[in-house]
């Protein structure tokens, strides 16, 4: 668990293939599944404060930008594509 300002996140991996991320952000709370395929991460399930946000097949390059993104539409600082 990582400990910032205003930033806390826990990642869990599992046998399943994906990453399940939790996190508040900004006092919004959010968890995802994060995937890897053919090269590129995307997101299978996304909920923000108890509600399913549809991510419209958004794909990022690694990792970090997943999680980053994940992050700034939690907070409301980008909405989905």
């Amino acid at each position: 668990m990582a400990f910032l300002k205003r930033k806390k996140e826990v990642h869990m991996q599992s046998q399943a293939p994906g990453e399940n991320v939790f996190g508040e952000n900004d006092g919004s709370s959010y968890s995802a599944t994060l995937c890897q395929a053919d090269g590129v991460w995307y997101c299978s399930s996304f909920v923000v404060d108890e509600h399913n946000i549809l991510l419209n097949g958004e794909t990022w390059p690694t990792r970090d930008a997943a999680l980053e993104a994940i992050r700034r539409i939690a907070s409301g600082d980008r909405a989905p594509l």
